[in-house]
C-alpha cells in the first residue's frame, strides 16, 4: 500500500457543511491535539459495528437512527428467537437488565445515548456529529435508569457483542473490583478478535496503584481512556483518573457536547465520554483495515499518540495520525499460522447454530469444513470472520471446524461441545456493582 502522510490530508477532499451545533463541539474543532478534521478526509468509519454496551439509546433521536445497527437474521416483534442466539427480538441489541425475554432499549439514564452521539451521531447537517459519523451502534442495555448495574450483565453484554458481529465495544462503565465473569468476557472478546476501549474512571486517582475495571485488564484488545479538558485538550481535568503502566491515552472528556435522551443535546463530562472518542477513532482505523486484529488496532493507535508530560502511558490521542498510521501499518497476520475458533455452538428445535472466528493468515484459507460426531455436516467457502454456519440437527456432540487450504490440506482446527440454547438471559443482579463513569459536580 502507498505510504499516506499528515501533509496530504488537507484539501484532499472539499469540506462539507457543519452540523447546526458542531461549533459546539471542542474535540472536533481544528486545533486540538485530538485531529478530528484531519481523520475525516480519509475515512467516516462506514459500515463498522461499534457496541455501547452501557444504558440503552434512544434509537429514533434524529442524529442516531440512521446509524443504529439491525440483527437482519431476527423478525421483529414476531416473540421468537429467529437467529437462534440465545435472545428473542434482538433486533437493534438485547436488553441485560432484566431476565424478561422483552428488549427494552430504551435509555432511562441517558448516559448511553450520550456514549452513542459521540461515536457516530450522523453528519447529516443537523445537531452534533460524531467522531465515526458512518459506524453503526449496537446497543447492549447492561444499566439501569441511575446508571447502575453488575458485573455478570456487562460480562454478557460483552460476549453477545462479540457473538453478533461487533468489531468495536465501548465500556464507559467500571469499578474496583475485579470479577470472574468479566475477566473470562474479556478473553472471549480476545478471542473473537474484538477491541474493548474503556473508561479509566473519575476519582483523580491512579488505577495503576487502585485498580479500576475492566479498564485495568492487563489484556491485548483493552485500552483504558483518561479524559482532557477543552480548548486544545492538552490538559487532564481533576476528575479524570490516570496510570503510565494502566492507562494509555487521554482523549477528550470534559465539556463534551453530545445526543441526548430527550432527543436534543446536552453536555456531559467524565471518562465515560473519552471512552467514546477513542471507540469512535478505532472505528475509523478499522474502517480501512478491516483485515488488523484487535491487538494491532490497540498498537497502531498507541504508537500514533501524541507525546505529552501526561501520567498516561503513550500520550494524546491523534485521529488523523491513528487512521494514517492504520493505512500505512502492515498487518502481523500475515506471518502468523491460520487459527480457528468456534466461538458459540448452540442448538434448539430448529437445529445448530455455531459462531466461527478466524484469525492469522486468513488469506491462505479455502474453505471450512464443519463436522458434527464425526460426520461431515456443512462446507463453508472463506468469508470475513466472524460468521454463522446453520446446520439442520437437533442432537447434540463435538462439533468440528476444519479450515482448509486449496487443495484441502488442514490449516487449522477447532472443537466445541454442543449445547442447548438459552432460554432466558443471564442473572442481571450476578456479580459486583458497577456504575457509569460520568463526572458529577
Amino acid at each position: 500500500m502507498a505510504a499516506v502522510c499528515l501533509a496530504t490530508l488537507t484539501g484532499v477532499a472539499p469540506a462539507s457543511a457543519q452540523d447546526t451545533r458542531q461549533r459546539e463541539q471542542w474535540a472536533v474543532a481544528p486545533g486540538t491535539v485530538f485531529d478530528l478534521p484531519g481523520a475525516w478526509e480519509l475515512t467516516r468509519g462506514a459500515g463498522v459495528v461499534v457496541a455501547v454496551v452501557d444504558s440503552g439509546t434512544r434509537i429514533d433521536h434524529p442524529d442516531l437512527a440512521k446509524n443504529i445497527w439491525t440483527n437482519f437474521g431476527e423478525v421483529p416483534r414476531n416473540g421468537k428467537d429467529d437467529d437462534s442466539n440465545g435472545y428473542v427480538d434482538d433486533v437493534h441489541g438485547v436488553d441485560l437488565t432484566t431476565p424478561r425475554k422483552v428488549q427494552n432499549l430504551s435509555d432511562g439514564a441517558g448516559h448511553g445515548t450520550h456514549v452513542a452521539g459521540t461515536i457516530a451521531a450522523a453528519k447529516n447537517g443537523r445537531g452534533v456529529v460524531g467522531v465515526a459519523p458512518e459506524a453503526r451502534i449496537m446497543t447492549v442495555k447492561v444499566l439501569d435508569a441511575n446508571g447502575g448495574g453488575n458485573m455478570g450483565a456487562v460480562a454478557d453484554g460483552i460476549s453477545y457483542a462479540a457473538a453478533n458481529g461487533a468489531r468495536i465495544i465501548n465500556l464507559s462503565l467500571g469499578g474496583p473490583f475485579r470479577d470472574k465473569w468479566l475477566a473470562a468476557a474479556v478473553k472471549t472478546a480476545n478471542a473473537a478478535n474484538v477491541l474493548i476501549i474503556a473508561s479509566a474512571g473519575n476519582e483523580g486517582i491512579s488505577i495503576d496503584r487502585q485498580p479500576f475495571y475492566p479498564a485495568s485488564f492487563p489484556s491485548p484488545n483493552v485500552i483504558a481512556v483518561a479524559a482532557t479538558a477543552p480548548n486544545s485538550g492538552r490538559q487532564l481535568p481533576d476528575f479524570s483518573n490516570f496510570g503510565k503502566l494502566t492507562v494509555p491515552i487521554a482523549a477528550p472528556g470534559e465539556e463534551v457536547l453530545s445526543t441526548s435522551k430527550t432527543g436534543g443535546y446536552e453536555y456531559k463530562s467524565g471518562t465515560s465520554m473519552a471512552a467514546p472518542h477513542a471507540t469512535g477513532v478505532a472505528a475509523l482505523m478499522a474502517a480501512v483495515r478491516p483485515d488488523a486484529s484487535a491487538a494491532e488496532l490497540r498498537a497502531m493507535m498507541l504508537q500514533a499518540a501524541g507525546r505529552s508530560s501526561l501520567p498516561v502511558g503513550s500520550g494524546y490521542l491523534d485521529a488523523a495520525r491513528s487512521v494514517v498510521q492504520a493505512m500505512n501499518g502492515s498487518s502481523y497476520n500475515g506471518a502468523q499460522r491460520p487459527s480457528v475458533r468456534i466461538l458459540l455452538a448452540t442448538r434448539n428445535r430448529s437445529g445448530i447454530v455455531a459462531q466461527i472466528a478466524s484469525l492469522g493468515n486468513v488469506r491462505a484459507i479455502s474453505r471450512y469444513k464443519v463436522t458434527l460426531g464425526g460426520r461431515t455436516v456443512a462446507g463453508v467457502k472463506h468469508r470475513s470472520s466472524p460468521f454463522a454456519v446453520r446446520i439442520r440437527s437437533r442432537r447434540g456432540g463435538t462439533l468440528k471446524v476444519d479450515a482448509l487450504d486449496r487443495r484441502g490440506g488442514v490449516l487449522a482446527s477447532a472443537t466445541k461441545r454442543v449445547v442447548a440454547v438459552r432460554k432466558r438471559k443471564g442473572n442481571p443482579k450476578r456479580g459486583r456493582h458497577v456504575g457509569g463513569s460520568v463526572h458529577i459536580g
